[in-house]
Order: C-alpha cells, then sequence, then structure tokens
C-alpha cells in the first residue's frame, strides 16, 4: 500500500509463476478484498511440469459461469485473468451460504496459486498478496485458524479479517467454534451449516482491531473441505496491504519449522512475526534449539515470535505457523510448511517486472553446492548459505536478484541435484505492495477419498512427484502414479528423506445397473396413440436420439429410440428401446336395407360391423357385431373396432337421406292447414338452398338453409319458377308451382 503522502509513481504489473503444491485437483474459497484499496485485478497462476496438462477452471456450484478449458504445454505456465470472475468468486457477504468456490482440474500435475494484484487510485498492486493452492493437502475435517494479532485493518473502506470456508462434497456438514465475535455468531458458542459441492461460506471479524481477530477457530466438518485465511489492508504506520493464505488442516501440520526474514529486512524496523498456533492442549514451544519451553499452549491459543534472519521453531504437538513479513511497512503473509521431509528438487518461476525480487532457500546441510539456476551454478553458491540457529544440519540463504540476472517475463527454473529444497519468493516494492509466496509439499501422501469409477475407465491414482522413491501394492510398481483398471484396494509406500509415508484407496468399477428407460415391457404403440417413453429417477443428464434432454418422451413413430444419461456417479450408460407403430384395425359397416333410397323412406335399419375383431362399440353403445336400430337424422353411423393387439379405431357408415326429396307445385296459403307453405317432402334441415323467380325472371325469394317455410306472401297469384341446389352439389331441381291464396 502506497504512503499517501508520496508521489505516485508508475509501476509495471507484477507476477511469479513458481511451483505451488503440485497436484491434479484444487479447491479454493476467494477472499475478499476492499475496493477502496484494491480488489483487481486477480490472476491464476498456473504451471506444468514434463507433460503437458489440460486445466479446467469451473465453479461447481454455479453451472451458469461457463468452465474454462486451457492447454499448458510442457515445462511452461500459463496466467488466466479472473477479474471478470470475481462478482462470482468472492465471499461476500459474511455468514451466507454461497454458490463461489473455485475448482481447478487437471490432466496431469501441475502447480496453481491465486495472485490478488489489487489497483487502486494510488498506484496498481498496492492491496496484494499470494494464495498458493495446496491440492489435496489443503483438505481435512478439522482445522484452526491462525490471524497475525499486530496490525489492525484500515478503518472505513470495508477491510477484514475473515476465514472462508469450500465444501468438496454434497451435504458437508460444518461446525464452527468461533474464538471471537464474528458477523452473526457470538465466540465460543458453536453453530452449523450444511454446505454442498463447491458451495461456500466466510466467517468475518466484527471489528478492525487486530487483538480480536477470531484467532484458533475452531473448524470440523463431516466430509472433506478447504479452508483460506485472509486479512485485509493490514495498518503499519501510513501503510497498508492484504495478507493471506490457504491454510492446512491439522493433519497437515507438524512441529518443526524454519521462518526465514529476507535479506531486505535485516536493517529495517522490525515488522516480521511468526504467529505459532497449537492443535492439542499442553503443547509446548521451543525455539532455536533452546531446551526450556517459550510458552505452553493449549488448543486454539497462539503465541507471536519475532524472526530473526532465521529461525528455528519446534514444539511438542503439531502446531500452525504463519509469518508475516514485508518490505519495510508493506505486508503479507504465508503458511509455513513443516521442516521434516518436504520440499522439491525442482522449482520454477517467472519474473515479470523490476520490482525487488528476493529468494529465500532452505535446504539440508550438504545440497548448498548443487543449485542450478537457469543452467548456471554460479548465480546461488555454497558459500551464499549459512547454518539455521538451533539446527546445524539446515542451511539457508536470502539472496537478492536485479533484473539483469533475472530478467522480467522470462521463465526460471531452480533445481538441486542433491535433494529437496524450500523457496519462497518475496516481490514488491517499499511504497507499493508486498507478495509473499511459500512453495513447498507438504512431505504427505494422499490417494485421495475411496473411489466409485465408470465402468470400462483407466483410473490413475498418483502419489505427488518429487517423491525419492514409490512402492505400491498389490501392483508391486515404483512410478509415481498406477493406472487401476479393476476394483480393488491400491496402497503405497513413499520416502523422502528419511520419512515414510504410506496410504490406501478403494476403487470401485461401477457396472451398468440395468435399464435406464423404466417402461421396457411396452414397445409397441397403436397408430392413433402417443406413447410416453420414461426413465428411471436415479438417472440425469438425458440425451434422447431425437435430441431431447427431458426425463420422458413422447413418440408416435416406429423406430429405435435411443438414450445415454448420468447415473448417481456420474458415470455416462446407454439404453435403447425399439418402437412399433401397430395399424389401426379398418372395415366397412354393411346396412340393409342395401338400396339407399329404401333404407332411407325406413324407420328401422339392420348394421353389420366387419368380422373378427375382439370388440364392438357402436354409436347406440351396443357391443354386438350386427345392430338393428332406428335411422339417425344426419343418417351418420359408427362403431369403434378393437384388434387382438387392443388398438381402437372408429369406422363409419354415412347414408345420405337429403339427396331424396319430392317438390309439390301448388301453394294456397290460405290457413286452411293444406299446401300453406312452399314445401318439400322428405327435406331435411339444412340442406338445401331454394331460390324462387317470377315468370318475368325476377328474384324474389331466397333461402340458403330452406326448411320448408315460405308461404308465398306477399306475392301476387300466379305462375313461379324454383331452384333447390343441395348443400353437398349431388343434387339441383328446377320447376314450376302455382300460388293461389
Amino acid at each position: 500500500m502506497i504512503n499517501r503522502t508520496f508521489t505516485v509513481v508508475f509501476l509495471f504489473l507484477s507476477s511469479i509463476i513458481v511451483h505451488a503444491q503440485i497436484d491434479k485437483e484444487f479447491w479454493f474459497a476467494v477472499p475478499y478484498a476492499n475496493p477502496s484499496n484494491g480488489r483487481a485485478p486477480v490472476y491464476l497462476r498456473l504451471e506444468a511440469f514434463t507433460q503437458p496438462a489440460t486445466v479446467t477452471i469451473d465453479v461447481p456450484a454455479n453451472p451458469a459461469l461457463q468452465p474454462k478449458t486451457i492447454t499448458i504445454a510442457a515445462n511452461s505456465s500459463y496466467s488466466f485473468d479472473l477479474t471478470g470472475w470475481l462478482a462470482d468468486l468472492e465471499n461476500i457477504p459474511a455468514n451466507t451460504i454461497l454458490n463461489k468456490g473455485l475448482h481447478v482440474t487437471a490432466t496431469k500435475e501441475i502447480s496453481v496459486y491465486y495472485e490478488l494484484f489489487g489497483a487502486s487510485i494510488f498506484a496498481p498492486g498496492t492491496n496484494s498478496d499470494i494464495f498458493t493452492f495446496k491440492g489435496r493437502n489443503a483438505l481435512g475435517k478439522l482445522f484452526y485458524t491462525p490471524f497475525q494479532t499486530r496490525w489492525d485493518n484500515q478503518v472505513d473502506i470495508d477491510a477484514w479479517a475473515s476465514f472462508d470456508i469450500i465444501a468438496t462434497e454434497n451435504n458437508t456438514v460444518v461446525t464452527i467454534t468461533p474464538s471471537q465475535d464474528i458477523v452473526g455468531h457470538l465466540a465460543s458458542t458453536p453453530f452449523t451449516i450444511v454446505l454442498q459441492k463447491g458451495q461456500t461460506w466466510s466467517g468475518q471479524s466484527i471489528t478492525t482491531i487486530a487483538a480480536n481477530r477470531p484467532t484458533g477457530t475452531k473448524i470440523e466438518s463431516t466430509k472433506p473441505i478447504a479452508v483460506t485465511v485472509k486479512d485485509d489492508s493490514m495498518l503499519l504506520e501510513a501503510h497498508w496491504d492484504m495478507g493471506g493464505d490457504q491454510i492446512i488442516p491439522v493433519s497437515q501440520c507438524g512441529t518443526a519449522y524454519f521462518v526465514l526474514k529476507h535479506l531486505l529486512l535485516s536493517l529495517e524496523p522490525d515488522n516480521d512475526f511468526a504467529y505459532v498456533l497449537a492443535t492439542e492442549d499442553n503443547t509446548q514451544i521451543f525455539i532455536d534449539g533452546a531446551a526450556s519451553p517459550l510458552i505452553t499452549l493449549n488448543a486454539g491459543a497462539q503465541t507471536e515470535i519475532p524472526i530473526n534472519q532465521a529461525t528455528y521453531i519446534t514444539s511438542s504437538a503439531p502446531v500452525y505457523v504463519l509469518h508475516v513479513t514485508g518490505f519495510d511497512r508493506e505486508l503479507a503473509e504465508a503458511i509455513i510448511p513443516q521442516a521434516r521431509c518436504t520440499g522439491y528438487k525442482e522449482v520454477g518461476f517467472i519474473r515479470s517486472n523490476t520490482e525487488d525480487l528476493i529468494l529465500n532457500i532452505l535446504t539440508k546441510k550438504g545440497n548448498e553446492n548443487a543449485f542450478i539456476l537457469n543452467g548456471k551454478n554460479t548465480l546461488i553458491q555454497a558459500s551464499d548459505f549459512s547454518v539455521i540457529p538451533g539446527n546445524t544440519d539446515w542451511v539457508f540463504t536470502s539472496k537478492y536478484f536485479n533484473s539483469t540476472q533475472l530478467p522480467a517475463l522470462r521463465a526460471n527454473l531452480l533445481t538441486n541435484s542433491k535433494g529437496s529444497f524450500h523457496l519462497s519468493i518475496m516481490n514488491g516494492g517499499t511504497d507499493t505492495g508486498f507478495r509473499y509466496g511459500y512453495f513447498s509439499d507438504f512431505g504427505f501422501v494422499d490417494l485421495g477419498s475411496d473411489t466409485v469409477v465408470c465402468a470400462g475407465t483407466p483410473y490413475e491414482i498418483s502419489a505427488g512427484i518429487q517423491k525419492d522413491s514409490y512402492l505400491w501394492t498389490p501392483t508391486g510398481k515404483t512410478t509415481s502414479s498406477i493406472i487401476a483398471r479393476d476394483s480393488g484396494t491400491y496402497s503405497v509406500l513413499v520416502t523422502k528423506d528419511t520419512c515414510s509415508f504410506r496410504d490406501t484407496i478403494h476403487i470401485s468399477y461401477y457396472a451398468d445397473q440395468g435399464d435406464i428407460i423404466s417402461s421396457k415391457n411396452t414397445d409397441s404403440t397403436c397408430a392413433n396413440q402417443t406413447l410416453v417413453i420414461s426413465t428411471q429417477p436415479v438417472y440425469h443428464d438425458f440425451l434422447w436420439s431425437t435430441g431431447e434432454t427431458t426425463t420422458s418422451i413422447a413418440v408416435n413413430q416406429s423406430n429405435n429410440y435411443r438414450l445415454t444419461a448420468k447415473n448417481i456417479f456420474g458415470c455416462t450408460e446407454k439404453d435403447s428401446l425399439k418402437i412399433t407403430v401397430l395399424p389401426l384395425p379398418t372395415g366397412n359397416i354393411t346396412y340393409s336395407p342395401p338400396n339407399d333410397q329404401t333404407f332411407c323412406s325406413t324407420d328401422i335399419v339392420h348394421l353389420a360391423a366387419p368380422a373378427n375383431f375382439s370388440s364392438y362399440l357402436w354409436h347406440t353403445g351396443e357391443t354386438t357385431q350386427n345392430i338393428q336400430t332406428t335411422k339417425t337424422g344426419d343418417g351418420i353411423y359408427s362403431v369403434v373396432l378393437t384388434d387382438s393387439l387392443g388398438c381402437k379405431n372408429p369406422v363409419y357408415l354415412e347414408v345420405d337421406c337429403s339427396v331424396f326429396i319430392e317438390v309439390y307445385n301448388l301453394i294456397t296459403p290460405n290457413g286452411d292447414g293444406l299446401n300453406d307453405f312452399f314445401e318439400v317432402s322428405g327435406l331435411l334441415n339444412n340442406t338445401y338452398a331454394l331460390k324462387i323467380y317470377n315468370s318475368w325472371g325476377a328474384l324474389v325469394y331466397s333461402n340458403d338453409n330452406y326448411n320448408n317455410i315460405w308461404d308465398a306472401e306477399p306475392l301476387e297469384d300466379g305462375v313461379y319458377y324454383f331452384s333447390l341446389t343441395h348443400y353437398k352439389g349431388k343434387r339441383n331441381i328446377k320447376g314450376w308451382f302455382h300460388a293461389i291464396h
């Protein structure tokens, strides 16, 4: 953070790509940073090793956010600008279940870290730090939260200390016991939240006072989670800067640590401290090999230790060590890995600008003459190293590199041919911002949780790279990873330095459990019906051969309908159902009398449906093949035929009696009830149109639906001419009649 009384000068964007924990899967809860001091830009820094890796970046609890897939070439790095995703990642508001967890997976081992390079109106990088992703070593079920307790947060800019939790599995029950009051919860009062896969939750301090940080808050869970701590805008005199890191579970804590002050701080005011937090009661803390403990702590309690150039810290039980340091008054912090059997033999990084760069290197004595930096053995020499006070088996160096020795925007590689080492990188300026990244293997082996694998899918089990030796059971392989192809229990014995680590995993290959389609007993449908093909409820992500993605589809065509879907383990299965569309029963109704005019002149008719059907249903409700019934007014008769396959279809008979009419040629509209209207014998309503003309050919009456209602009014006596036209065009009758009043 720049001193507000200084003139702002132009700064180059800073970035360092280095090995964090090497793994193939990472979970991270992104901390919120205040916008006043700088919350953007933010980057994911990724690096591949001897094999290229395809990397997927996603937010599992927010499927609306499209995942990003990138390919990183072997022995190269990649920076992904996450700024556009920031609103979907930062854990705000506090005390709220959020769908904001960040997830990174890769086909081969990579390293990843999150860099906040917060820019403000004063300068770029004013609120910055590095959060190294620790892969499987970040995951656990019991955590305590370390915090620095010396520097307050800058007030009135929405800057706070907080811890952020991410779940890696559904239905994760998390119990939190705050050590101090946090937003929404009182100190020492446990409470429980339930998180689904990829969901996050943030516990935020209610005060900016350093002494009231939620230090030693206990976090327990039923399934693996990861936790981030952050301290936004730590205020040192007129400067303030971000600090934070992804922490480790209690299971990854150790009892021996080395904390190194960097070269540029050796003559500056003291602002370099380690915060040691106990995970068990009655834990004794020792400094620099002393026989008497500095202090005894109970679980969740913490002590502050000033750091000399190199400080050796040991304990009687596992502890956390959080290191806070800086350039002048710009601060940052990092979780320190335990010393025993940790470290890498190869670390890569990129220097992206010309700001000050310090490499702090820690290794066992005897390895100091075997460092190669960018192919040269002259940049880091044995004479650069000093013995750790209180532990003569270890040596360290804090070395400054100018931009000529390590130019900006160039990949660098540090290796040691004799043994493992720890590297921390400190980068920034005394009046801008400071970034602190500690990069080391945490020394354990974790094969992950027991896993269900899709049938026919090779499954790679990795024990992590850069160990000294591997021995797998039952395969006898000595590689860092093996491929499982069958269900079984696999274990590995890993050695590193003088330590041995063992872990076991059970792989279960999921066999297809049968039909996805639940309606397999129905494979046909009648041509006039729609068949619904349904699925079993335990499947999801459906894709039918029709292109539909619903749980069921409606079909009415003969076809082989294919389906792919995922089961409860995410495995893709296939199923199909061949549907046959059955023809409908057909035939003709025969009738008696068979002559239409005779049929129309009778009141009772005989009807016969076609033979050899399973059942019949007439319009009258009768169910025999042959019936005797009264003639209908519209001349329409029907029967529903049912065949032996159960298909139903109505067939119809229509005998049009409307064509059989007779016209009378005399009208005497005198009210005696005889010939009072122009009457047509046998006329059915609404079947004929009538037009009447006088002897001069003039139209004197017209009706498109004539129903025997015209009485010749108000015409004079005489001869008139008529035209009757059938509504279906079947008949046209023309003639004359005589009207007499």
